[in-house]
Parts: C-alpha cells; sequence; structure tokens
C-alpha cells in the first residue's frame, strides 16, 4: 500500500488538472461520421468571394499573396508549413489541416453537438493551418497521441494548441487518454 500512495497521489492531481472534459469510456458514435455533418465545405463568411481556405492563406503568408484572376483563390504567397518546417510559396501544395480533425472530434463528442457548432469548428481560424499536402495526408484523422509533426520544434505548439481548441469545444477524452495527453505535453514542450 506504501508503495502505491505516491502512484494513487499522482494520479490524482494529473486528474485534478486535467484540461478538458472526460469522459468514463467513449462509446460508438450514436451516427456514423461523414464530413457533410461538419457543413458544405469553405465559406465565404464576409461575401468577398474568399472563401476559408483563401483567406486563411493570404492571412498566414509572409508577403503579399497573388489571387487567381477571378480574385477568389489564393494562387502565390509563402508560407511556412509547421508540421515540416517547408517554405511553400504554391497555395495549390498547401493542405488546410484541421489541428483536432474533423473525425476525432466526431468520436469525442461532435456527434452531440448542434450543426450550427460542428461549422463553426470547422472553419474556426485557431484550429486551422496550412501545411505541407503530404503531412496532412500522414496526420489523417488521427490526434496527438498517435501522430506528431516531423517538425520537433512544433510538437509543443501543436500539442498545446490541440488540448486548447479540445478544451474550448469541450471535446470528451476517457481518464487514459487525458492522463497520455498530460504525459506528452510534458515530454514536448519540457515540462
Amino acid at each position: 500500500m506504501r508503495r502505491l500512495l505516491p502512484l494513487l497521489i499522482l494520479s490524482l492531481t494529473l486528474l485534478a488538472c486535467a484540461p478538458v472534459a472526460r469522459a468514463p469510456e467513449l462509446a460508438s458514435p450514436a451516427a456514423p461520421y461523414t464530413r457533410a455533418a461538419f457543413g458544405a465545405g469553405w465559406a465565404d463568411s464576409d461575401g468577398d468571394c474568399l472563401d476559408t481556405r483563401a483567406e486563411l492563406l493570404a492571412d498566414l503568408s509572409t508577403v503579399p499573396v497573388t489571387l487567381a484572376p477571378s480574385g477568389c483563390s489564393v494562387r502565390h504567397g509563402r508560407w511556412i508549413a509547421p508540421y515540416t518546417g517547408q517554405v511553400v510559396a504554391e497555395a495549390g501544395d498547401l493542405d488546410i489541416d484541421h489541428i483536432v480533425p474533423l473525425r476525432y472530434a466526431w468520436d469525442h463528442g461532435a456527434t452531440s453537438w448542434s450543426a450550427e457548432k460542428r461549422a463553426r469548428f470547422a472553419r474556426d481560424p485557431v484550429n486551422l493551418l496550412p501545411v505541407s499536402a503530404s503531412a496532412n495526408r500522414s496526420k489523417g484523422a488521427r490526434g496527438p497521441l498517435d501522430w506528431l509533426p516531423p517538425d520537433q520544434g512544433f510538437r509543443c505548439q501543436y500539442v498545446l494548441r490541440f488540448r486548447r481548441i479540445s478544451k474550448a469545444y469541450g471535446l470528451a477524452f476517457t481518464a487514459a487518454e487525458e492522463r497520455d495527453l498530460v504525459a506528452l505535453t510534458g515530454r514536448v514542450c519540457g515540462v
């Protein structure tokens, strides 16, 4: 019992500091996941013919962007793809990644959200990053316990941002997932 007491205290401390909702066990979602549950893709919220993707690319380019002749999409700019550290000049070489993937969110509580909340989550600029297409495909719908950016210098920021978004939207994690996320944060952030 004396040997278990420090582990019990550590476990209770980690649970008390948990930054997101915890669920005893995450059951399979009531409805199967579909991308359409998060809205009809990128939106042009302000009516300027630049959708969410184009506006994000324009905002995050380190130089003025070149638009397509229609003025409704971005062709060129200069971005540093955070997962790999690559410098990218062609907008077509970038994907817009959901830091917390839509499928991941679905499996951690988005099934119970309103359609409006799911659409807001899918287009929230805090949850979006322009990344290399290969890194986005490598990541897929996985979270930080199963995938980390190849650029080790970005891992801490990625994990912290993932956890902050998860908390802001009230995603639910099992106690084991939360414990592992706390441990991962300590490892990648040197805390």
